[in-house]
């Protein structure tokens, strides 16, 4: 899913760029049209500019971050072992911060406990240089297990409502969970590097 976002957002950029460069050249080309109006017309197009660069902006930043929500909030959950991570490429996004792709393999169980191996694309902080082992909770939806995103724990942890599902998987499953959360990009760790990681903070 996080590629399919990123192709948008290119998409997006790219005619956010098309757009400035065809209002500036209707501008150079037909100034004697508005020139007796210059104030207004230089305003109005840098607040068009901007308006146009902050849908983009917002797009690029929030877009992952929405569909977690709304899928969390409709109760699209599921819980995932992740097996494998391999590298797939860099991007940038709107604030020009880098991140990388990787690419999960899992096994995904949905509320029923049935296993699905599948692959997952995540959008990582460049921090993260390897993927480890363990569980994490995804979004889910039935036959688009390929498009799940990765759930920051934090976010199943503050929500009441979901302890019930919460005991079943560790029941069914003990899983040995990941820490997920999200600092410029995700970022999963074993819960002895999380306390290795803010030991060398603290001291």
């Amino acid at each position: 899913m996080q590629l399919k976002l990123y192709k948008r957002s290119t998409i997006m950029l790219f005619i956010v760029v098309l757009i400035d460069a065809l209002c500036i050249f209707a501008l150079v080309n037909y100034r004697e049209v508005w020139a007796d109006h210059k104030i207004p017309v230089i305003l109005g197009f840098v607040l068009f500019i901007f308006i146009l660069t902050t849908v983009y902006s917002t797009y690029d930043l929030t877009a992952d971050q929405k569909l977690i929500r709304k899928a969390v909030a409709n109760g699209d959950v599921a819980m995932a072992k992740i097996k494998e991570g391999t590298f797939v490429r860099f991007g940038r996004d709107a604030k020009l911060k880098n991140h990388v792709y990787w690419k999960l393999d899992v096994e995904l169980y949905d509320n029923d406990m049935k296993k699905i191996d599948t692959t997952i694309i995540e959008k990582f902080s460049t921090h993260q240089t390897s993927i480890p082992k363990g569980y994490v909770f995804v979004t889910y939806v039935e036959g688009k297990e390929d498009e799940s995103l990765i759930i920051p724990n934090v976010i199943i942890s503050s929500i009441p409502e979901y302890k019930p599902l919460v005991e079943d998987y560790e029941k069914a499953l003990k899983p040995k969970y990941l820490n997920a959360y999200v600092n410029n990009g995700l970022i999963l760790q074993t819960y002895e590097e999380s306390l290795k990681a803010q030991n060398e903070i603290e001291n």
